[in-house]
């Protein structure tokens, strides 16, 4: 008996590998995978797939769509304690890549695959919670000129409670935290409360700080054919979902915003004078709508509808752009729409910290 479990102990992860690539990762839609090894514990009852790498079965994709370094499966003492067998993941620098093009068939959005069900193939027990360290999330499009490449690193998150263990209120609720670079140097903190078998109702909250808004040159002069010689500041978003109705904002906040510059965009870059005509008119815009007192350019944009049709108005950004100039400067801070973001202290330590720059530190 012993011997049996002996070779059976040394051929689980060959029967393993060999299970996962050619019975799951070998056709899943319009992608595909590999695992280059897999790892088997025996004492910590852990299991390690080794170098995963997901692809887009698409001629002219030159990109992965997501790969990690580790995707270790392990049982979770905590359920075994409750006398439920539960694992949590681990996922060690996976990376994530969206791309955008100029044919829709370019494009890389993850459609085409159900992947919950290769997920449950991968993992055929219950998953209890869910470790990211050191991820990245890209987005590029390299059919434009320059090629976009926006990235947010460095990335450690948390969801736990990934069951169906029901709070005191008869609710079951996961919970998730969030923290990377945007920009490669922007921090950014992201939290979610949410029903893992049920997403009609979840709370969502993001900021990011001292985010310098040159960082999205190539992505502004691809998109909108402008560029910034400086600027910085902040981005709040919250987003809650009640019986698929949505309501949240996304707000904006930027301080010393300079587009247009004759060094910059003659000198270096050899813009023509149209170009700079273009820039300098954006320019002129972004100091008519900067609020003199708070010397900030900011917008609040409503969202609302459901999860089936959301609602973002172009004209509520302009309203909001429009009132923090003239009206009222709108606050460096979460509105509190969601309980996530109900820190009166800390929203006020951030108020007092908004006229500072990240570019003079």
């Amino acid at each position: 008996m012993i011997a049996l479990l002996l070779i059976l102990y040394i051929l689980a992860p060959f029967i393993i590998k060999h299970y996962l690539n050619y019975r799951v990762l070998n056709d899943m839609g319009a992608y595909s995978g590999h695992v280059a090894d897999v790892d088997l514990g025996l004492i910590d009852g852990e299991y390690q797939l080794k170098d995963m790498v997901i692809k887009r079965n698409h001629p002219r994709n030159p990109v992965d769509f997501f790969t990690v370094e580790t995707f270790a499966i392990a049982l979770s003492w905590e359920g075994l304690r409750n006398g439920e067998i539960l694992t949590r993941v681990k996922l060690t620098k996976p990376e994530l890549t969206f791309l955008d093009a100029k044919q829709k068939e370019d494009k890389q959005t993850g459609e085409g695959t159900n992947w919950l069900s290769v997920f449950e193939e991968i993992l055929p027990v219950t998953l209890h919670k869910l470790v990211l360290r050191d991820g990245i999330i890209r987005f590029q499009n390299l059919d434009t000129t320059p090629t976009v490449n926006i990235a947010i690193e460095e990335i450690d998150a948390e969801l736990t409670n990934l069951t169906n263990v029901k709070d005191a209120n008869g609710r079951r609720v996961a919970s998730a935290s969030l923290t990377g670079q945007l920009f490669g140097d922007s921090p950014l903190t992201a939290k979610a409360d949410f029903d893992p078998f049920d997403f009609n109702d979840f709370e969502f909250a993001a900021d990011a700080k001292n985010v310098r808004i040159n960082r999205l040159n190539d992505f502004a002069r691809a998109y909108a054919n402008i560029d910034f010689k400086s600027g910085h500041g902040q981005i709040f978003f919250e987003l809650s979902a009640r019986n698929r109705e949505l309501d949240g904002y996304l707000k904006p906040l930027f301080q010393d915003v300079n587009i247009a510059s004759w060094s910059q965009d003659v000198e270096q870059q050899g813009d023509n004078p149209l170009q700079l005509l273009w820039e300098a008119g954006w320019g002129l815009l972004s100091a008519i709508f900067t609020n003199l007192e708070s010397n900030k350019l900011g917008t609040q944009i409503d969202i609302s509808g459901s999860l089936e049709d959301t609602d973002i108005s172009s004209w509520q950004a302009v309203a909001g752009v429009v009132h923090n100039a003239f009206i009222d400067a709108l606050h460096s801070r979460y509105e509190n729409i969601t309980p996530l973001t109900s820190e009166p202290e800390a929203d006020a330590k951030e108020a007092e910290e908004q006229g500072e720059s990240p570019d003079n530190k």
